[in-house]
Parts: structure tokens; C-alpha cells; sequence
């Protein structure tokens, strides 16, 4: 049992707790992570949340009480005088009074649970329907086991890494840190650009539309051809995002499961993962050049050049404001009302919202999630 004054110092000492119904939860490992964004914890640090979880605003599904319980640390028993709570903690209007703490951890963080003898890495396992899944090996080919449950699994967010293969080369590679994908690309889409300036300079592109006659491309045309790329990546983003990541494999098929959670499953499972949010280099250079392959059917070779440089730009875009949306905390409303709308579509609504750089799409597609 620890007093009123050990909990002070917690929080004194930088510790992020919270009092939820009379039970205190050290938030510290989680407060980077949070879906909402570390501000939204940090400004109720020492004070109840109970309350302010079901409010409409802040309304939290089962699945965050589920990670909630996993920073428990013990038990608040507040003293009561007439009926009321006696003082305030740590200075915070309408914070947690004047109680005891029964079975918090000392300043130092270390919680109930590691104190039992439980590892942190085996206390951070799902529970319940995840007993099918073997944590203490890859995940990626145990999922495809998963039949007519795997789609409600993958539903079911954790706020842990995923160990997906054995080997650790293949491991390694399948997972980005998100300014790889600048490391990678920025110097491709300058080289992609600059030889379409100096084959544009050497003269204007015919362009044979289907037979139907030929059409002069001249050079100074090809700015526009260069937005026409970076926007045809919005509707390339939700088309994925939608209609092959969001495809609902059939539960008898193996492989496909196991091929939808390589896609995209493994990011609703664990989606505050930051080493799994931007598209690894392997699997995204084979989809950039899946697209280079679907423009060259329309356009001719030069075209599509720019076209997929304008692409690649609009995919650094989406990439690196979804990492944004996922771990930082906006201060333009724009970026704001985009992180709760992509907030909703990983823990409310996961069959609606598939624009993430942008709403453009879910308008015109009635995915707009209300």
C-alpha cells in the first residue's frame, strides 16, 4: 500500500497518471502512442478521466479499456468528508484528492504486474480470442489459421509491436522508419523528373490515343502533367486503401489471409507501430512501378514518366501525413480534424473513411465517416 504522497511524487518525478474509476493507470509508456495525441493526456494528468471517457467528445471503445487495463498500478480509495472529496492533487482543478493508493508503484515506474514476475513483453499480450495467436513466435503465417475469426482479430487493436518474421533480414525489411521513405524517394523522383525536363527540351511528344489520331505534347505542358500525377495519387490512395486493403479475404483461404494481413491487416491490428506506418521500400517500389505499368496502357512512355513522378510526390505526401496523424500533434485545425477522422477509422468505423491524406474521395464515394 502506498499514501497519498508516493502518488504525488509519481507525478512530481514526470510519471503520466490517471485516476479511472478509483483504479490509477501509468500512462507513461503509452502517452506517445495515444491515438489522440500526448497533449490530450498530458492535460489530465492526477485528475479522474472516468467521466470524461464516455463523454461525447472523447467516448473510447472497448478496445481502449482493453489497453487500459494494461497500464493498471493499483487501486485510488479517496477520503471522503461529508460527502465530498477533500482537496485537489497536485494543484489540478477538479484533479484526484486527498486518498490513498493501494498497490501503486513506487516513483520509479515499475509496475504491479512486474513485480508478480511477469515479463513486460508477455504482460503486453492481447487476451481472449488472441489465445489463438502464439506470441512468442512470427505472427505472419499463424494468421491465415485465424478462419472466420480473423477478421473481428484484426479489428481489435493492441498498442504493441508485431514480430511477423523469423528470419532477420526479412524482418528488418519489413519495416520502415518514416523518413526512409525520403531517404529513398526524393532522390528518384528528382532523377525522374530532370531526364523528363531534358527529354521534354529535346522536343514535344506525339501521343496516339488509341488510334484515334495523334496528339503534340509540347514541353510546356508538362507542369500540368506533373499535378495531374500528384493527383491521380489521391485517387490511387483510397482505391488501394479501400478496395484491395480493405477487401475482406473469405475465411476458407489461407494465403489470402495471410496476404491481406502482410498488406494492411498488420497496421489495424497494431496501428501505433511506428516502425509499420509507412510503406517499406520492397513493397513500395513494387507498387510504384505497378502503377508505372497500369499509365503506360494510356500514355506514352514520356507521359507517364511524369506522370509517375507527380505520383510518387503525392505518395511522400500521404506517407508522411499519415505517420503525422498517427504520432504528432497538430496545431493547424486542417491536421487536427483529419487525426480524429482517421482516429475514427481505426477504432469506431473501420469500413468507412478511406482517405487519409485528404477527405477528396470519401465525398463523392459516400465513405465520409459522420
Amino acid at each position: 500500500m502506498a499514501t497519498e504522497a508516493s502518488f504525488r511524487c509519481q507525478l512530481k518525478s514526470g510519471r503520466y497518471c490517471v485516476i479511472h474509476s478509483n483504479k490509477i493507470y501509468d500512462l507513461t509508456d503509452f502517452v506517445d502512442k495515444h491515438p489522440g495525441g500526448k497533449q490530450l493526456i498530458a492535460d489530465q494528468v492526477g485528475m479522474d478521466v472516468t467521466q470524461l471517457m464516455k463523454n461525447d467528445i472523447h467516448i473510447h471503445s472497448p478496445v481502449a479499456y482493453k489497453i487500459l487495463e494494461r497500464f493498471y498500478i493499483g487501486e485510488y480509495m479517496p477520503h471522503q468528508s461529508n460527502g465530498h472529496t477533500n482537496g485537489h492533487l497536485n494543484g489540478h482543478k477538479n484533479g484526484v484528492t486527498n486518498g490513498t493508493a493501494n498497490g501503486a508503484t513506487s516513483a520509479n515506474g515499475v509496475r504491479a504486474r512486474e513485480q508478480n514476475g511477469s515479463s513486460k513483453y508477455e504482460s503486453s499480450q492481447p487476451s481472449g480470442k488472441d489465445h489463438l495467436i502464439d506470441w512468442s513466435l512470427p505472427i505472419l503465417f499463424q494468421v491465415g489459421s485465424l478462419g472466420e475469426n480473423y477478421d473481428e482479430w484484426v479489428h481489435s487493436p493492441i498498442d504493441t509491436s508485431l514480430w511477423l518474421f523469423r528470419n532477420p533480414f526479412v524482418e528488418y525489411f519489413s519495416k520502415a522508419y518514416w523518413w526512409t521513405v525520403l531517404l529513398y524517394w526524393v532522390p528518384i523522383l528528382s532523377y525522374l523528373t530532370y531526364n523528363a525536363v531534358c527529354k521534354f527540351l529535346e522536343g514535344p511528344v506525339e501521343w496516339n490515343i488509341f488510334g484515334l489520331g495523334e496528339v503534340t505534347v509540347p514541353a510546356v505542358s508538362m507542369p500540368l502533367l506533373f499535378v495531374l500525377g500528384f493527383l491521380l495519387w489521391t485517387l490511387d490512395e483510397y482505391i488501394v486503401h479501400r478496395w484491395l486493403f480493405h477487401c475482406k479475404p473469405p475465411s476458407t483461404s489461407k494465403f489470402l489471409i495471410t496476404l491481406h494481413f502482410l498488406f494492411h491487416g498488420q497496421h489495424h491490428k497494431s496501428p501505433m507501430d511506428k516502425n509499420r506506418l509507412v510503406f517499406p521500400i520492397v513493397p513500395g517500389t513494387g507498387m510504384c512501378f505497378g502503377f508505372y505499368l497500369v499509365y503506360r496502357i494510356f500514355f506514352p512512355a514520356l507521359i507517364s514518366q511524369v506522370f509517375i513522378a507527380g505520383t510518387i510526390l503525392g505518395y511522400l505526401c500521404y506517407d508522411l501525413t499519415h505517420y503525422y496523424l498517427h504520432f504528432g500533434s497538430p496545431s493547424l485545425q486542417y491536421f487536427k480534424n483529419l487525426k480524429t477522422y482517421h482516429v475514427k477509422h481505426h477504432f469506431k468505423t473501420q469500413n468507412m473513411g478511406f482517405g487519409i491524406s485528404s477527405k477528396l474521395w470519401d465525398y463523392p464515394f459516400g465513405t465520409v465517416i459522420r
